[in-house]
């Protein structure tokens, strides 16, 4: 119910369905191809998108492939997604682009709590925590791993795994103070008409204190 399709929607059903959920807006020169899900609220705002499963009340726009958005998140600008999955209230600056496939195409390997692991798979984007930001022109490597509360800026690539709650990703790279980081937190969940609750500001610390603890 209440989905708008602008003229110049493109909805490809050949390979799949496509399931758009109640007040999706797609806008024009979007090509959507199945199997696909939008969740409710979200708006396409043009591009290409396909085998993707995007959650409730997300901006996306640009060359999407395979991925999953949880929700909340925020990719309104050009730039490729491609097997990937990205947490709620991301924030993906314009132009952020992952890399899917290694240059000599073979398995790609991705950080593990237990230490870097073949994962067997030809293609591997990246995957990004709850309330991570990225910077204009932010590119990630094949298998980044970005802990959730991260904040990328800085000169050239992320390294392949950015510990949660960290500020920027050069030499100078600190971490997140938790005042700040809640701060604009909440003002991003305002944006979409969301209050945090006491308890989710007590999950966010206690996630904090974890971090900084295992350093």
């Amino acid at each position: 119910e209440r989905v708008t399709l602008e003229p110049g929607v493109v909805i490809d059903t050949r390979e799949g369905p496509v399931w758009l959920e109640d007040g999706v807006a797609v806008r024009a020169f979007t090509r959507l191809a199945g199997p696909a899900h939008v969740g409710r609220g979200t708006t396409v705002l043009g591009g290409p998108l396909s085998a993707v499963s995007v959650g409730p009340v997300c901006k996306v726009h640009g060359e999407v492939e395979e991925s999953v958005l949880l929700g909340y998140a925020n990719k309104a600008h050009d730039g490729f997604l491609g097997h990937a999955y990205v947490g709620r209230w991301v924030n993906l600056g314009a132009l952020t682009t992952n890399s899917d496939l290694k240059n000599n195409y073979g398995p790609v390997r991705l950080w593990t709590p237990e230490g870097e692991v073949d994962t067997g798979a030809l293609k591997l984007g990246c995957l990004i925590g709850d309330h991570v930001k990225t910077a204009i022109g932010t590119l990630l490597n094949t298998g980044t791993v970005v802990g959730a509360g991260a904040n990328l800026f800085g000169p050239g690539p992320p390294p392949k795994y950015v510990p949660p709650f960290r500020w920027g990703t050069g030499p100078e790279a600190g971490v997140y103070d938790l005042d700040r980081f809640l701060a604009t937190a909440e003002a991003v969940m305002a944006r979409r008409n969301v209050t945090m609750t006491a308890g989710q500001r007590a999950v966010l610390r206690a996630a904090w204190e974890l971090a900084r603890q295992a350093g």
